[in-house]
């Protein structure tokens, strides 16, 4: 019976898998989400903000919860990062320790985040002092498209942070074509073309939506420049825009019709005074003054007779 067991498992021990189809089959599944392969800790101190994010910060609601979450279930997902050089000192999450920093024979290397910038604001809140990060090489195009486009995903991007990526990805020439941005972003190229709007709007207006993103969807922006208002009346936009924030306007559909009401309140009345002349027997003469001159509407009227009566009388009707 013993040899049996024993040729039963030497039999099993042959039909083994090979190592490569293990990890591969690990890697698909929910333990390789856990785990992901290649995923290495690293000291926070050397983690640097990426210069491509334009995306606002969260608030701070929001990475307690992301916090808690992490607390609870763990970073499901690394951090992706790429090796950097001499990365600007404003842009580390966390400053070394001044009695380490005095130790010059202190090396630690320099990795900007990729994807994970909420992620590392929560771990850092929770006191970890390493993090779990993917190493991938990028150059700065490569880092700043896979940026972009992790960004897009997320449901609380705004159309602003959206226009703030079409800057960036233009100004580090990491997309060349409209098409590009479209693609990176995830959007359509006719939307990239209405986005910009957002830099036709008054710069006392674009202060306001720094300061409260979502306050200004593309439509509004569109809508207000292809009506051409940011022209017209760029102070009436401003103060709409103060007025959503603020809540006195209740949603972006209502901001053009609150303007034009602004408008027509400030537009001075046209004067106008209409008289009317009438004789017994004679047919009546109708005289129509307004700013721009008067009119004498009258049957039967002799011209030259009314040219010399008013040129008596000029001085007194002109004043």
């Amino acid at each position: 019976m013993a040899k049996q067991n024993d040729k039963a498992l030497a039999e099993s021990m042959g039909r083994r898998r090979p190592r490569e189809v293990i990890q591969d089959e690990v890697a698909d599944s929910i333990l390789g989400e856990l785990v992901p392969p290649g995923a290495v800790d690293i000291p926070i101190e050397s983690l640097y903000r990426s210069p491509f994010q334009v995306r606002e910060s969260a608030s701070s609601d929001d990475i307690d919860r992301l916090a808690e979450s992490i607390q609870s279930s763990g970073l499901i997902s690394p951090i992706v990062v790429r090796s950097v050089i001499n990365p600007a000192k404003d842009l580390q999450v966390k400053s070394v320790p001044t009695f380490l920093e005095a130790d010059r024979n202190l090396q630690v290397k320099s990795f900007e985040i990729v994807t994970g910038h909420h992620r590392v604001q929560a771990i850092l809140r929770l006191g970890w002092t390493t993090v779990p990060v993917l190493i991938k090489h990028m150059t700065d195009s490569q880092a700043a498209i896979a940026l972009t486009a992790d960004n897009a995903i997320k449901k609380d991007l705004t159309d602003w942070d959206r226009y703030q990526s079409i800057l960036m990805l233009e100004r580090t020439g990491a997309c060349k074509t409209g098409r590009e941005i479209a693609a990176t972003l995830g959007v359509s190229p006719p939307q990239i073309s209405q986005l910009r709007a957002f830099g036709k709007l008054p710069m006392d207006a674009i202060e306001i939506i720094q300061t409260a993103p979502g306050c200004c969807g593309y439509r509004l922006a569109y809508e207000l420049d292809t009506l051409g208002l940011n022209q017209t009346c760029p102070e009436l936009v401003t103060n709409a825009f103060a007025a959503l924030v603020s809540g006195k306007i209740k949603a972006q559909n209502q901001v053009v019709q609150w303007i034009r009401l602004q408008m027509s309140a400030k537009r001075p009345r046209t004067y106008r005074r209409e008289l009317k002349i009438q004789n017994p027997g004679s047919s009546p003469v109708r005289i129509v003054v307004t700013e721009d001159g008067a009119t004498i509407d009258a049957k039967g009227l002799v011209p030259e007779k009314l040219a010399k009566l008013l040129e008596q009388n000029l001085a007194d009707l002109v004043s």
